[in-house]
């Protein structure tokens, strides 16, 4: 990256490119144009201070400017001795729907939000929807309910951190009964013992060794290409329609999440997105430490209904990169009549393992960032 030497007109270049989108994240988590702008300026001179560490191997680079802007934005807001009292309520609750910029991201936030509210109570409830919905500010809220403003205060707070809360549980959380939408259960989309009683497919064995081989080659040559041709490899292999990596990212002052680092096939244009660590089959994957199987996951993951490409089944496996558990490969298949079977898991499990491995030897030769 010419930026690493000094070149500023890399740094330019870059800031043409992404300051729009950077801005736009960080305008949605801070509700202010000044502050977003702050934001934005205090990004890129970490790009320009920090490019040494960005690490292609793990990901795009606007993804990693993108958890830049979070970062520093939520921080910002906790800096604020009392911004309940100078923030309109609407920009808060803003704030914990900011998941990502993307339909699918809005999607993810909009349903996990919605299902925190259920666990409010109703005068907690009440509160939030005049904030979000009619956009009142705490001295409005308490006109309207006739109640007084410490109150009103109180109550957001309180909300807000039982939401919070909510989004950080490692269960799903609650729906109400009456809505028919959300009957669908986890163990309806996981079908992983399927796999037993599948008649698997002939597999060239050489194609596989081959297969091994090429990943070999390019680790030695091109250690930068590993990822993005292992994911291609297996679709080859599998049949996918779809292979992708997802990596957990962990951060005290925001939920986890999985972030798209690499994708191959279809949903290619969706790299760099997230799912959330405590509702995703990524997440259900590492609970369950072992490969798992999943059969049109838009029943109960219902954000996966704003992809633009059906998604039928979902085979996901555990990434290991050294001695810590980094994330899941998984491949998808967007065609009713493809389904995967207990040699896909083998194939898969194979492949990934030596990519995992690989990763590891090539990160230990780099040393240190």
């Amino acid at each position: 990256m010419r930026l690493v030497k000094g070149d500023e007109s890399a740094l330019e270049s870059l800031y043409e490119r992404y300051n729009s989108r950077l801005y736009s994240a960080a305008r949605r988590i801070t509700g202010e144009s000044g502050s977003a702008e702050e934001v934005l300026q205090d990004t890129f001179f970490q790009l320009w201070r920090s490019a040494h560490q960005f690490d292609s191997a793990r990901g795009s680079l606007i993804g990693w400017l993108l958890t830049i802007v979070r970062h520093r934005a939520i921080s910002r807001l906790r800096r604020k001795d009392d911004w309940f009292d100078t923030t309109p309520p609407s920009n808060i609750f803003e704030s914990l729907s900011s998941i990502g910029p993307t339909v699918l991201e809005q999607q993810i936030a909009r349903e996990l939000v919605s299902a925190a509210l259920a666990g409010l109570s109703k005068a907690q409830q009440e509160t939030i929807m005049l904030a979000y919905f009619d956009g009142m500010t705490c001295e409005e809220i308490a006109v309207r309910t006739n109640a007084p403003l410490g109150t009103i205060k109180s109550r957001l707070r309180s909300a807000l951190k039982t939401m919070k809360g909510t989004l950080n549980n490692p269960q799903r959380p609650s729906l109400p009964a009456s809505n028919a939408q959300r009957t669908t259960t986890l163990e309806d989309v996981l079908i992983t013992k399927q796999l037993l009683s599948r008649v698997c497919r002939e597999r060239s064995s050489q194609q596989q060794m081959d297969s091994l081989h090429t990943l070999a080659k390019v680790f030695t040559a091109s250690p930068e290409r590993l990822i993005d041709s292992f994911l291609q490899i297996a679709i080859d292999l599998c049949g996918a329609g779809t292979a992708g990596l997802s990596l957990l990212e962990t951060n005290s002052e925001s939920p986890q999440v999985f972030r798209w680092t690499n994708l191959a096939g279809r949903l290619g244009n969706h790299v760099g997105g997230t799912t959330p660590r405590n509702f995703s089959p990524c997440g259900v994957t590492l609970d369950r430490n072992a490969p798992q199987l999943f059969a049109h996951p838009g029943r109960y993951f219902h954000y996966f209904n704003q992809v633009d490409v059906p998604i039928v089944e979902g085979l996901v496996i555990p990434f290991r990169a050294g001695e810590r558990t980094e994330g899941t490969v998984w491949i998808i298949s967007h065609d009713e009549g493809w389904k995967f079977d207990a040699e896909d898991v083998r194939i898969m499990s194979s492949l990934t393992e030596f990519t995992a491995c690989s990763l590891h030897v090539s990160r230990c030769l780099r040393g240190p960032a």
